[in-house]
């Protein structure tokens, strides 16, 4: 069995979903998309009626039922997700993503790009984007629980991320994502979740250490230094407590049969 790729590029999707827009139905031969709206993220990855689903993520899909429980666990958690589906006789790997490609681009990060804006908007959506973020920001920490303080900070993320999908280019908001991920991964250790602790350290380290080969500002670059210093006392200081560091999980992907 030969198994071709499919473009996977996709222009704006209408929804957050990596499923939205398809119309699926049970028959003999397994998971038939009997429709694909155009536009939507299955359409831009390549998918088209007639085509029936084999796999999800790795997983045999042959009933609907296999088909709802993977949409139920994927939903509002992943931003890509990878498929084998037959055409005529051939297999195809096929990968449906909504995540922004300017973020990625420009930061290695897999983010949601944003579906919604409010109507009537006076500013850019970058400007409406980043005000949310900065003030997401402001906001006292002092007396919230833990739970409060890392919904916080994501809260602040998304809408910072959000900024870097319109402008990816801006270092103020990026050293603000990078000051987010910082935060969480302080809370996370002082709460003795040591794995979720280094995740975000990491994905900070990589926004400082990226904003530093954009920036040329004096100030930009006395930020991005003192916090990866303190950022790197921190791994060190986890490290010499020789605790085992555990790395992000890889996304399982399908393997090309000749």
């Amino acid at each position: 069995m030969t198994i071709i790729s499919l473009g996977v590029f996709a222009s704006p999707c209408l929804s957050q979903g990596v499923f939205s827009g398809l119309i699926i139905s049970e028959k003999k031969e397994g998971i038939k998309i009997v429709e694909v709206q155009s536009g939507s993220p299955g359409f831009d990855a390549g998918l088209r009626k007639g085509d029936i689903v084999l796999e999800i993520d790795g997983k045999e899909t042959r009933k609907l039922e296999d088909y709802v429980k993977m949409s139920r666990k994927l939903k509002g958690k992943n931003v890509e997700v990878s498929l084998v589906i037959l055409r005529k006789g051939v297999s195809y790997d096929v990968t449906i993503m909504i995540y922004s490609v300017p973020v990625y681009q420009h930061w290695k990060e897999k983010v949601a790009k944003p579906t919604e804006l409010p109507r009537g908007l006076t500013n850019t959506p970058y400007v409406y984007w980043v005000g949310k973020g900065f003030r997401a920001l402001q906001k006292p920490n002092d007396k919230l629980s833990f739970d409060a303080k890392v919904a916080n900070y994501n809260q602040a993320l998304k809408f910072l991320l959000n900024a870097l999908h319109y402008r990816p280019e801006s270092i103020d908001a990026a050293l603000k994502v990078a000051k987010s991920y910082n935060e969480l991964g302080r809370l996370y250790v002082m709460k003795g979740d040591i794995k979720e602790g280094i995740i975000n350290y990491r994905k900070s380290i990589k926004f400082y250490a990226g904003s530093h080969g954009k920036t040329e500002d004096e100030d930009h670059l006395n930020v991005i230094l003192t916090n990866l210093q303190e950022i790197e006392k921190s791994l060190s200081d986890i490290e010499s407590d020789n605790i085992e560091i555990s790395t992000e999980p890889q996304r399982k992907r399908l393997r090309i049969q000749q």
